[in-house]
């Protein structure tokens, strides 16, 4: 009986609320023109249209475009539909042509904010083109976890570094009218038990490392939505955690716009939206927690309010506002200009590229001393190699193999809803080199075979491309580390997928002291062979134009300046989360602290592959003058010189670390960043402001940052190549008010 007077209250207030609009509870003013119009429209709202923004409908029925998710509108008030999309790399439609871009790791190599903004924007205009409103490509986890299979998809080990370039990204993204998501809120550092581990940080450490990237995101980037994790954090799934939702983000940070749910990552109805999740994501998998009739209960049993629910509505009107969709809405079926879009993917390519090793400048190469150029394995002669799950380009204009045959992770056989692991691209590394050098020969030795693209090197396969390798006047060796959402993470950081590809250098090698590595990865990896060859490159998963872009590094049209984004290490064992066995916890304990990333490595004097930070160029650069002064507002102003002393133009990624002197901190953090061009000959004075938070601890008995006076400022190329230190002013004193 009590359960039937409970469905008949939720009748009488469905029907009474779908037939009249309902008032919106009084709130505080509005603080701008768009939070004005979202107060009005909503006040002409039923609750009927209002549940409509709170639940995204999987678009299987409908399928919008082949997106991911649907918004309904509402014709009567002139609010339109919105289609959401996988963008991290490109726009994610499964039915229409869309470019394949450098993955967001390589992005990251690049240290350039400009170009993160750049590629924000021309992701969003392809996105737009096609009719999507919402395009789902900021993600900002640390590479906490080097194995992560998703490192590929984020922006490095650094909150810093990530936090900027993300804002950037955010920033061009809505530039396009196209609403950006960040994501993914927060502690979802592994793929390891991803629907339900719990990530265990400390208060200080989660401050401090993994919410500052979308701390920075927010302030500076302002996205329309905020995406929340599949995992738990500290006890509370992600999408139903009230500290992590409403008094962190919606409270301390004042972030106006909404938060979303991963699909698949809500867990409750009246939990999840007291704690602050604004819509769910819907799946065909099974019902949604956020649906018409739960909602209803939920109200009528007084489990949640009306107040909460016109506030969930409200945020998602105000997201459309600010980012200028809901004015001028995306339609769709125009026309995208794939070769401008390929042309801009090639010069991301070619300013994220890392030079690692380049023994007795074997690079750049000489077009017109080389008769004969060997160009081995990983598909060089048709394709590049691209992330798995939701950060790929699940129809890419250029194509792919198909299949994943072969291929082996840790939890997962097959391909799934990978379906371009390999991407074909128009110009490979082969084609790309035969035209800056015509007048050599360029022959491929390597796996051809399409149906089984991840099968392992044959001892006979190893052995023509040795000989091949023997014969000519340089080997380049291609080899590349597959990782994917929802694969599990990797094993090792050894080459793997095929496991062989270590024995096919080592062949090369020793056929050929000019030698020449190119790693395509979303992580680090590790070279047991580093000694035997000439020189090394990270390409990153490229994209589409990455055989172009590479052959412009390679014979020196293009100067190198990537540098890392995260640590390369010489061991598995070295790295802060291998442990005593190399297993992935299912319940990470992020026992390191703050020293994550290189911080570990410096704090427990441990030397790496390479660095953080670290890059090669094929020009050299001074550093001089440095001058630190402490301004207003506890800002400190650092400012040096540069000077390209060497023979080419080039760009220098100038890096400023601090030592802070607190319990708890690692030796170095960095500070600030800037990447500058300059001719041979040529100085100029770099000016970095590092900002009071740079400089700050997480206080938790004072819920707040605390500045640290006391600190050293370093300048250099790289977290290990310092090349100017000078101890920060501390503060002047305040004066005392008169008696």
């Amino acid at each position: 009986m009590q359960s039937n007077r409970v469905w008949i209250a939720v009748l009488l207030f469905a029907i009474f609320s779908l037939s009249y609009p309902v008032k919106a509870q009084e709130n505080k003013a509005p603080e701008d023109p768009a939070s004005q119009r979202a107060e009005e429209l909503l006040k002409k709202l039923t609750l009927d249209e209002k549940l409509q923004f709170i639940l995204s409908k999987y678009p299987s029925n409908a399928n919008p475009g082949g997106g991911v998710g649907y918004i309904e509108g509402v014709t009567r008030l002139h609010i339109p539909d919105v289609n959401i999309s996988d963008s991290a790399t490109g726009s994610g439609s499964a039915t229409q042509l869309s470019t394949t871009f450098p993955a967001t790791i390589a992005l990251a190599a690049s240290w350039d904010r400009k170009l993160s903004y750049d590629y924000g924007k021309e992701v969003a205009i392809q996105l737009r083109a096609q009719g999507f409103a919402m395009g789902l490509g900021g993600a900002a986890n640390l590479t906490r976890e080097p194995r992560g299979g998703r490192s590929f998809e984020y922006l490095g080990e650094d909150p810093i570094l990530a936090g900027e370039l993300l804002a950037q990204r955010t920033q061009g993204t809505q530039s396009q009218k196209v609403m950006a998501s960040i994501k993914h809120f927060a502690g979802n550092e592994q793929e390891t038990n991803r629907m339900g581990g719990n990530s265990q940080i400390d208060e200080r450490t989660l401050r401090e490392l993994y919410l500052l990237p979308f701390d920075i995101a927010v302030e500076q980037g302002h996205p329309a939505s905020v995406m929340c994790s599949y995992n738990r954090l500290n006890g509370d799934y992600a999408c139903e955690n009230a500290e992590l939702l409403t008094n962190i983000l919606k409270t301390q940070w004042h972030y106006p716009g909404q938060v979303q749910s991963d699909w698949g990552a809500t867990h409750s109805t009246s939990k999840a939206i007291n704690a602050g999740l604004d819509e769910e994501e819907g799946s065909d998998a099974g019902p949604a927690f956020f649906a018409r009739n739960p909602v209803l209960y939920a109200l009528a049993n007084h489990d949640i309010t009306m107040a909460r629910i016109d506030d969930m509505v409200r945020r998602k009107l105000y997201a459309m506002i600010s980012s200028g969709v809901m004015d001028d809405p995306p339609h769709g079926g125009e026309k995208i200009d794939f070769d401008a879009a390929r042309n801009f993917a090639q010069s991301v390519e070619e300013q994220s590229i890392v030079l690692l090793k380049n023994d007795n400048q074997q690079l750049p190469l000489p077009t017109a001393k080389l008769k004969r150029i060997a160009v081995i394995g990983s598909h060089a002669d048709a394709a590049v190699m691209s992330g798995g799950g939701s950060g790929d380009t699940i129809h890419p204009v250029t194509g792919s193999f198909p299949g994943c045959e072969g291929l082996e992770f840790v939890d997962h056989n097959g391909c799934g809803w990978w379906r371009s692991p390999w991407l074909k691209i128009p110009v490979p590394l082969m084609n790309a080199i035969r035209e800056v050098t015509p007048a050599s020969e360029v022959e491929f030795s390597g796996v051809r075979d399409e149906q089984v693209p991840f099968r392992a090197y044959s001892p006979g396969e190893i052995a023509a491309a040795a000989a091949l390798a023997c014969k000519s006047d340089v080997a380049i060796v291609v080899v590349a580390q597959p990782a994917g959402e929802d694969f599990g993470d990797l094993k090792t950081l050894r080459l793997q997928n095929p496991s062989n590809q270590d024995e096919l250098v080592d062949a090369v090698a020793a056929a050929n002291p000019h030698t020449i590595v190119v790693i395509e990865s979303g992580n680090p990896v590790l070279m047991p062979w580093k000694d035997k060859v000439a020189a090394i490159i990270e390409a990153w998963y490229p994209g589409e134009a990455g055989g172009r872009a590479l052959a412009s590094v390679l014979f020196g049209k293009v100067n190198p300046s990537g540098k890392l984004p995260f640590t390369f290490p010489a061991r598995n064992e070295d790295t802060p989360t291998w442990g005593d066995s190399g297993v992935i916890s299912k319940d990470p304990i992020y026992s390191e602290k703050l020293n994550s990333g290189y911080r570990w490595y410096d704090a427990k004097k441990i030397a790496p592959l390479f660095e953080f930070g670290y890059g090669l160029s094929y020009t050299h650069f001074r550093y001089s003058d440095l001058t630190v002064k402490r301004g207003a507002d506890h800002i400190i102003q650092v400012s040096f010189s540069i000077k390209n002393d060497g023979a080419q133009a080039g760009a220098e990624v100038a890096q400023v670390y601090l030592g802070i002197d607190a319990a708890g901190e690692p030796p170095l953090r960095l500070g600030g960043w800037s990447k500058i061009r300059l001719e041979p000959g040529e100085v100029q004075q770099v000016n970095i402001s590092l900002s009071p938070k740079a400089q700050s601890i997480w206080d938790t008995s004072a819920n707040d940052w605390r500045v640290i006076p006391d600190s050293l400022v370093y300048v250099g190329a790289s977290s290990r190549d310092i090349r100017l230190e000078e101890s920060a002013p501390r503060p002047a004193a305040k004066a005392k008010k008169a008696a």
